[in-house]
């Protein structure tokens, strides 16, 4: 017969979890105190994210999958800022009623996340709650840490990947798509990868001006960098992903909309003088990965799309917490 948490209680959790956390090189405090030490020789870079069950766990995510996912959200903005990860406190509200081998799934899932991307737990607390919550703190380590700030008009926009599978897999797995040619879509939403690798090297190339990840979806993130560098964006090149094309297509969605208001693609936005993409653009080929350039920093804070021939200018879009209802939340206006 299953176990549940309430009938062994947070001791025999913290047993478990203590058991399984990593100790720090040179750390005068060992796992399970409360706090944890380390000594740095290099500018520290933190990050944190909050994984919620009834807004980040879409159908199909198991436990172990939703664990892991938590992990890479964090690394992606570590990623961003062209930190190299290092420490991971995880942060976790459980239901009583939640089984052991739920948790110890969960648990895996986690420790799936750090041995992908060399991070290691190394504290963290649990607690009572009515859905599950996992919120994780990271930190990292950087000689080059990339602002949101430093897009110049001028500068070109570019990604490191397509756009699009994210939405159209969220529209699968809600619509029980369980048809073998959107698998890859599904997979996006299920298994995503942080462009951590592509991040380091944006940094120690010294030629990025501004960094932002695409969790909040690419329109969403062009306007965080517009207002955080006061500059505006022409997208000239949207990078639609083709199988997502494919899909949008036949079940009735806007291309546009699937390219622009998903989210959680963990794709990198950065901006970059022109004459450095060829040589930025041949680093990340050897990192297996790709860096395609969709347009251009403007001097007037607005952003728009070339889209079949005429101009948009995006107002709003994107996941906002407290706000969104549904997939996404958009205002486009055709110039």
């Amino acid at each position: 017969m299953s176990t549940k948490i309430s009938e062994i209680g947070e001791t025999e959790l913290l047993k478990f979890i203590i058991g399984r956390i990593s100790k720090i090189e040179n750390s005068k405090l060992n796992p399970g105190d409360d706090a944890f030490d380390f000594i740095a020789d290099k500018r520290i870079v933190c990050s944190g994210d909050t994984l919620v069950e009834h807004t980040d766990i879409p159908p199909g995510m198991t436990f172990r999958l939703a664990g892991r996912k938590a992990i890479v959200a964090v690394i992606s903005d570590l990623a961003s800022k062209g930190a190299t990860p290092r420490y991971i406190v995880t942060e976790l509200g459980l239901r009583r009623e939640m089984y052991i081998r739920e948790f110890e799934e969960l648990w895996a899932g986690l420790e799936d996340a750090c041995h992908e991307y060399g991070v290691k737990i190394v504290g963290g607390d649990t607690n009572e709650a009515n859905e599950l919550v996992i919120s994780v703190f990271g930190i990292g380590f950087s000689d080059n840490p990339i602002p949101r700030t430093g897009a110049k008009p001028g500068d070109i926009v570019a990604v490191t990947g397509l756009f699009g599978a994210t939405y159209t897999g969220l529209h699968a797995l809600f619509n029980q798509v369980a048809d073998k040619r959107w698998e890859k879509l599904r997979e996006s939403v299920l298994r995503p990868r942080a462009k951590l690798y592509e991040g380091i090297e944006f940094s120690k190339s010294g030629v990025v001006t501004s960094s932002i990840d695409s969790s909040d979806g690419l329109a969403a993130s062009l306007q965080q960098l517009s207002q955080a560098s006061n500059v505006g964006f022409m997208i000239e090149n949207l990078p639609i992903d083709p199988l997502a094309a494919e899909y949008a297509k036949e079940f009735g969605l806007d291309v546009f909309d699937v390219v622009m208001f998903g989210g959680e693609e963990y794709e990198l936005i950065i901006t970059l003088p022109e004459s450095a993409i060829e040589e930025l653009s041949h680093r990340i080929l050897k990192l297996g990965s790709q860096l395609i350039p969709i347009g251009r920093v403007t001097e007037k804070t607005e952003i728009k799309v070339c889209w079949k021939g005429e101009e948009k200018k995006i107002i709003g879009g994107g996941w906002e917490h407290f706000v969104s209802r549904g997939l996404d939340r958009r205002r486009v206006l055709d110039d």
